[in-house]
């Protein structure tokens, strides 16, 4: 468990500066456009996501600690949306074509709905509303 959670811990670190580093790049060769460096990192990090969940399938080589490195912590902090892929595979691979639809649907509605309601309280409060 305890080097479990240290694996967990430099693969988010090394996400992190990764999807820094993929930041400055971005922005740098295409202006203010920050919005092209989290889609480069969110098709990545799903990219690799699917990668690394048909490896499992076939190989013991990516076990626990591996899995723990890279998909929960490296691509846990690269991007959460490689995780989001992951889940929404695993309804519809389960067969459970309802609940795929409704965790996408759901999932993107409410963290945009999320963001703007902590965006108008935080204006509301301090008196920009």
């Amino acid at each position: 468990m305890g080097w479990m959670i240290l694996l967990v811990g430099l693969g988010g670190a090394f996400g992190a500066i990764c999807r820094y580093v993929t930041s400055l790049r971005v922005t740098g060769s295409f202006g203010q456009a920050g919005w092209m460096a989290i889609l480069s990192v969110n098709v990545a990090g799903s990219l690799i996501m699917g990668m690394m969940a048909a490896l499992l399938t076939v190989s013991s080589m990516f076990n626990d600690p591996v899995r723990g490195f890279v998909m929960i912590g490296f691509l846990g902090a690269l991007t959460t949306f490689s995780s989001f892929a992951l889940d929404a595979y695993n309804f519809f691979q389960r067969g459970e074509m309802l609940a795929g639809g409704l965790y996408l649907l759901s999932s993107v509605c409410l963290s945009v709905a999320g963001f703007y309601v902590g965006l108008m309280v935080v204006r509301l409060i301090a008196g920009q509303g």
